[in-house]
């Protein structure tokens, strides 16, 4: 059995994002991120609040430090430490390739040396990250698995 809380692992800090909970930003900027209304939005934010603390899986909203907009959601869902398994999905929204790069470098580390994830199930990763996982241990399994030996 594994230790490691999900809710430890806030904020993360890049040379040019700042990553959070959904429940860190302001309900206004993250309803018009996932382009919902009020109310689901509230209750997605509480949600994934839900999902960290049974430690089911970690949610990040990540923004730009210079332009203070969210610029990216990643989900970890369906997280399984002891079997190092989860899905994963990414939006980005108005990013450069440099910019995914430094999201995607930082994720890898995340996911592939502090929690030692070897299963990871996805569903349309962009080009960017799925290269930058499989240039680093990481083999594509039917379009839709993402593992590492």
């Amino acid at each position: 059995m594994t230790n490691q809380k999900m809710r430890d692992y806030r904020p993360f800090i890049t040379n040019n994002f700042c990553w959070d909970f959904p429940s860190r930003f302001n309900l206004k900027e993250v309803s018009e991120f996932l382009d919902e209304d009020i109310d689901p939005t509230t209750e997605y934010i509480s949600n994934t609040a839900k999902v960290i603390m049974k430690n089911d899986g970690i949610y990040w909203f990540i923004q730009k430090k210079d332009a203070k907009q969210i610029s990216a959601l990643i989900s970890l869902s369906d997280l399984d430490l002891e079997k190092h398994s989860a899905a994963l999905m990414i939006t980005f929204k108005d990013l450069s390739d440099d910019e995914k790069k430094e999201i995607s470098d930082r994720l890898l580390i995340f996911l592939r040396d502090q929690i030692l994830l070897t299963d990871i199930e996805i569903n349309d990763l962009d080009h960017l990250v799925q290269e930058n996982f499989t240039n680093n241990g990481y083999t594509i399994f039917n379009k839709k698995l993402l593992k590492r030996s």
